[in-house]
């Protein structure tokens, strides 16, 4: 029998590495990771420069006990080596069925809720911004000194209130799956009170969208540029979100209309689609509607298409969907329709209405220039 210990060459987006037990060639996640920077190869070990040392290495080291316990039981014993049960000796929990571990409660709870791929990637982050505070933090963990601490973590990395607010609710969320669940008889964050901030909503103005068609129709740009272009406009005729567009399928057009469910709402919408929508689409019946790039990438292409065009504003893919909101009142068309459209309730409507009143308010003081 041997029992190896080794940091596995695979990183991870942020340079983190897997470490592993090597069972007898067996490969064994621990589900911790170590930048090989603060990690000691020829001691197995982490070092104390790691940014969360006391909290990685409490758990690590829990691990790693139970690992060299669970060989000694088995040579003692004569017993070949069973992966399912060194797996169960050196990870279970004790205490799982009462006080589990809050990260793969996330996981349960985007399972079970069947979230939309978007929003469970949100989730994936908060597991992230989590582990900042507590590495391996339990269910009873989570309490109003946690989401403080939490709080004061993503403001320290630079978070907009409204990003730390969002977080705020999804942690909100899996503790009030946790209460439904039985886990626990009271909500312990019921005192921490999450505030509705009103963002500002950048969107295109009619002159500013002819300006982007007068571009696409030239096609002088990159090709991921036009490609970029290409799909934000259909965003700007039709309302949908980013997470739609790039699950948009042929079969999801009927009719002359786009007929899907939102991914982030799991709401239907069905919306008619106008002639320069329509050209956007490729001659193709099936697959995806467009060749589409990461959110990231659409929006750093997007602040360089803005700059070609000469609009100076912050654009983001996004504010394609504020742009049809503002434009179908600004047009005429009935709040209660645009709603419907867009798949959002009347209240939201008339964010985009304000804009427009304020819109009118601020073009009309032309005429006191005019007459000064």
């Amino acid at each position: 029998m041997s029992l190896l210990i080794y940091l596995r060459n695979r990183p991870d987006s942020r340079g983190d590495c897997m470490i592993y037990f090597i069972l007898n060639k067996e490969w064994i996640s621990t589900g911790i990771k170590s930048h090989p920077d603060h990690w000691d190869a020829q001691q197995s070990c982490i070092k104390k420069s790691h940014p969360q040392y006391y909290q990685v290495n409490t758990l690590f080291g829990l691990y790693k006990s139970r690992a060299e316990l669970c060989m000694i039981n088995l040579q003692v014993a004569g017993t070949c080596i069973n992966r399912k049960y060194f797996e169960t000796f050196v990870f279970n929990d004790p205490d799982a069925a009462t006080n589990p571990g809050f990260l793969k409660l996330i996981d349960e709870y985007c399972n079970n809720i069947q979230l939309g791929w978007q929003r469970i990637l949100h989730y994936q982050v908060l597991k992230k911004n989590i582990q900042e505070v507590n590495f391996a933090p339990k269910l009873q963990d989570i309490n109003y000194n946690f989401a403080l601490k939490l709080q004061q973590q993503l403001r320290k990395k630079g978070n907009a209130e409204n990003t730390i607010s969002r977080k705020m609710r999804q942690l909100k969320a899996v503790v009030h799956y946790a209460q439904k669940d039985g886990l626990i008889n009271n909500d312990p964050l019921i005192n921490i009170k999450i505030k509705a901030i009103t963002g500002t909503k950048h969107f295109l103005t009619a002159d500013e969208l002819q300006s982007l068609e007068t571009l696409y129709q030239q096609n002088t740009l990159k090709p991921i540029d036009q490609s970029v272009l290409k799909y934000f406009l259909f965003s700007c005729y039709t309302g949908l979100r980013y997470s739609d567009v790039i699950a948009l399928k042929f079969y999801d057009i009927k009719n002359n209309c786009v007929c899907t469910t939102q991914e982030k709402t799991d709401k239907p919408v069905v919306v008619p689609l106008i002639s320069k929508a329509k050209d956007l689409l490729s001659v193709a019946s099936t697959g995806a509607c467009f060749k589409t790039h990461s959110n990231q990438v659409s929006n750093r292409k997007l602040k360089d298409i803005m700059a070609t065009a000469k609009i100076d504003k912050q654009i983001t893919y996004h504010c394609s969907r504020h742009t049809f909101g503002t434009l179908s009142i600004y047009w005429g068309i009935p709040k209660e329709v645009v709603a419907e459209l867009m798949g959002v309730d009347f209240k939201t409507v008339e964010i985009y209405a304000k804009i427009i009143d304020e819109v009118k308010s601020r073009e009309m003081l032309k005429w006191e220039k005019q007459a000064g």
